[in-house]
């Protein structure tokens, strides 16, 4: 049975993916992203699954997952286990939130730092404060 589906070399995906053939072949390293075939001259072939996945890998990314994160959620999601790799990457995304929090109260607190500093400066200079 021919498939309809369609199908992407390296470049064609990493243009679609926004990310360079570099990570593509990267990402085929650390076992995140498979070539589903060889397509002439040997050149990587790659299905529309591979793009969602690519896409995935990047939203992921975006929100903080390290690789080898990712890389368990990959094996999860591999070995058929849908429900275990959504719970493992609910777990993962709640950690990351948390962090996320604190980074927040720890850049408030600099702030108002940096500004209480920079006010003590400008007494001390002449100058008049900045208003907040």
């Amino acid at each position: 049975m021919a498939s309809a589906e369609r199908t992407f070399d390296i470049a064609t995906l990493a243009q679609e993916g926004g990310v360079s053939s570099r990570t593509i072949r990267y990402y085929g390293e650390l076992g995140l992203l498979a070539a589903e075939s060889r397509g002439p001259g040997g050149r990587r072939q790659y299905g529309a699954d591979a793009l969602e996945r690519l896409r995935f890998i990047t939203r992921l990314k975006k929100l903080g997952l390290s690789l080898g994160e990712i890389a368990e959620l990959n094996k999860t999601f591999g070995s058929g286990a849908t429900p275990a790799m959504l719970s493992h990457l609910d777990e993962l995304l709640n950690t990351r939130l948390v962090e996320v929090a604190e980074r927040i109260e720890d850049l408030h607190a600099l702030q108002t730092d940096l500004q209480s500093y920079l006010d003590r400066i400008r007494v001390k200079s002449g100058q008049p404060s900045a208003p907040e």
